[in-house]
Formats: C-alpha cells, structure tokens, sequence
C-alpha cells in the first residue's frame, strides 16, 4: 500500500467521486450487469447470456469514453428506455454508512466540496433524489458538462478554469485507478482510493495510490 499523511490543514478543496465512492457501487453494478443485459434478451428474444455478452463486448469497445458513461447513448445504441428503467431501479441507491461523518467533518473544517461524477446528469440527478448527499457541497458536478470523462487531462483543466482550485492543496477521492492517476498527473496532491466501491464484492488493492476501506480512517 502506498503511505500518504493526510493534513487537513493542507488542504482547501475536497473533490469526490460519486458512484462506489459516495454511493455502493452495487448499483450501478446490477444496473449495468443485470437490469440491462436482462431487458435487453427480452426485447430481442435472446438468452441472458447471449445479451450480456453481446452487450459487454460493446461496453469494452468504448470503455473509459464519454460515451460508456452516457445512458442517452446506450438508450440508443440498445434500443431501450434506459432513463425509465434506471429511474425503476431507485431502491437500489444506498449512500456508504462512512459517508455523511466525513462529509460533516469536511464541512466544520470549512473545505470546498465538489462533488464530481462521470455520470450523466440524468443519472446523477436521479441518484440525488434518492439520498442527501446534495445540501453537503458547493457544487455537483458531471464530467459531461465539461465533454471529457476524468480520465482525460483536459476535464481537469476545464474544471480548473469553471471553479478555480489549487491542485496542490486539494483532495481527490474516487475508485478508479487510472482516473486517480490522471488527478495526480494535473497535480492534485492528496488521492485516495476506494477499496470497498461495491459492498457485495471482495476490496479492491491500488498500486500507485493510498487507499482505505472506511473514511472515518480520515478524521
């Protein structure tokens, strides 16, 4: 495990990831791994092994793009009502237990939080409906409002200049490897990983960023 002190002190700006990081992975999982493989073999006289591995061959074609994350192009692309079935799927949306303590503590600390997703906004709308995550930051952010997922130098850069931040006082949290690894490549000094994105499943280990399991850790 990579070592890093945590210095609250050092820090003006808090950013954070929303799916597997604010909100158990487990959703997003069994929407895009279940509901939609199931939907679409029905639809399309398919076994649901046929339609999950036809659908996640097309996932991979476009992974880690603008358009895996957009639900108005998979609507599209598989001919299915996905903002309908997503909006159906609501009981699923559970914010982590670790989340509102460290939020809160954020908060009395008077940081700038940011919260930012490479979920569309139609999904990241719907997702805050569902929980009170939202009266907790100073902005809610979609990678899609800045055409770029996290991935990418450039959405940095665009958010840098929408809500001017100091890279080398701002904390950055998310559950993905590479867009950690882009965080920092911009500067941003302070990165955890999510060890624990999705409750039902075994935690994940990150190579070249600290981590934890529970953000409580953190205070």
């Amino acid at each position: 495990m990579v070592q890093q002190k945590f210095d609250w002190q050092a820090i003006d700006t808090v950013i954070l990831d929303l799916d597997g990081t604010l909100i158990d992975l487990y959703f997003d999982h069994r929407f895009w791994k279940k509901v939609v493989p199931q939907a679409y073999a029905d639809k399309f006289k398919l076994s649901v092994e046929q339609s999950r591995e036809l659908i996640q061959r097309r996932y991979q074609q476009v992974e880690f793009s603008m358009q895996w994350y957009c639900i108005d192009f998979w609507a599209k692309t598989l001919d299915l009502p996905l903002r309908e079935l997503l909006q159906q799927q609501h009981n699923y949306i559970k914010v982590r237990s670790d989340v509102y303590p460290f939020l809160q503590a954020a908060r009395e600390r008077r940081k700038k939080l940011i919260l930012l997703t490479d979920s569309h906004p139609f999904s990241l709308a719907e997702k805050l409906k569902h929980c009170d995550l939202a009266p907790h930051f100073d902005l809610l952010l979609s990678s899609h409002q800045f055409n770029a997922p996290k991935v990418e130098q450039s959405l940095w850069q665009r958010l840098q200049q929408f809500t001017p931040f100091d890279p080398s006082r701002t904390l950055f949290i998310d559950d993905t490897e590479l867009v950690l690894d882009s965080a920092k490549k911009f500067g941003i000094a302070y990165t955890i990983g999510v060890e624990n994105p999705d409750s039902t499943l075994a935690d994940k280990s990150f190579e070249r960023h600290f981590s934890v399991k529970n953000y409580r850790t953190l205070l």
